[in-house]
């Protein structure tokens, strides 16, 4: 396993905590990622990503892998960099979240993108 301190970094002190954060967050037992196509939130709306928190005992984020979703796993990085950042910043209001998300993605290197790449499973649950 990869230590923080050997993580790749983009330069940016803050862009590099805040990255640093969902690799710590991504490696804890207590964090799990799966994809899933037609994933729909309370409304029954289609959604790209959601981070259940309450999911026992176990955070959980769920990507929606459908292709009207995501075309490929670099846009999944997008919507796990969404999900992770509900994480950091709990309790945050979702424009904030998006704004964060957009500054990340442009400010994360190709091979920190590659790196939360690595922790999506590949395959999908279809429950």
């Amino acid at each position: 396993m990869i230590s923080l301190r050997d993580v790749p970094l983009s330069g940016d002190e803050l862009t590099d905590w805040v990255f640093k954060q969902f690799v710590f967050f991504l490696r804890r037992e207590t964090l799990h990622i799966k994809r899933k196509k037609r994933l729909l939130d309370e409304h029954r709306r289609v959604i790209r990503g959601l981070m259940d928190p309450e999911s026992d005992p176990k955070i959980v984020i769920t990507i929606n892998c459908a292709p009207s979703q995501h075309e490929n796993r670099d846009e999944e990085v997008e919507t796990l960099i969404h999900e992770l950042a509900h994480i950091v910043f709990w309790k945050t209001q979702e424009g904030f979240i998006r704004r964060i998300q957009r500054i990340l993605i442009d400010n994360f290197t190709q091979e920190q993108k590659n790196l939360l790449k690595s922790f999506i499973p590949r395959h999908e649950v279809k429950q």
